[in-house]
């Protein structure tokens, strides 16, 4: 076990590599967006809204690939800031169904022309022909199954 401990590098970890990254890419977003408040889960959430206006919060919990209570959460946040609106579902009265409202487009149109910023920081230590290649290696371990 000790020989185990000796040789063991932190630095070649994947887990804990891909934790540092993400690390470092909410301090970009942070960084970039600190005048906005707004958060890259928040953004997440607005861009899937104007896409696909109308989801419930537990389809969007699924797209967002975040916890059903904290998307819950981050929803009564957003619609309390006026972000985004709560409307009754036709189908189910239990349900309701999101949409990105004037202040959510308002954010949207400030911070979509930025974004790209953020992710050219991001992936600017790599080599170009890399980039494309590390999304594809990152698509293939957050995706299910």
């Amino acid at each position: 076990m000790h020989a185990l401990l000796r040789n063991f590098r932190l630095e070649d970890v994947p887990s804990h590599l891909l934790r540092r990254a993400h690390f470092k890419a909410e301090e970009i977003f942070a960084n970039t967006f600190s005048d906005e408040g707004v958060t890259p889960r928040q953004k997440a959430a607005l861009v899937l809204l104007y896409q696909e206006p109308g989801l419930n919060q537990n389809t969007l919990s699924e797209r967002l690939a975040m916890d059903r209570n904290t998307v819950a959460e981050m929803v009564r946040r957003m619609s309390r800031g006026g972000l985004i609106e709560r409307r009754p579902s036709p189908e189910d009265a239990r349900a309701y169904q999101l949409y990105v409202a004037a202040a959510g487009m308002d954010l949207l149109n400030r911070v979509m022309p930025r974004d790209s910023a953020v992710e050219e920081q991001l992936l600017a230590r790599l080599p170009e022909e890399y980039r494309s290649l590390f999304v594809k290696c990152l698509r293939l371990i957050a995706e299910e199954g």
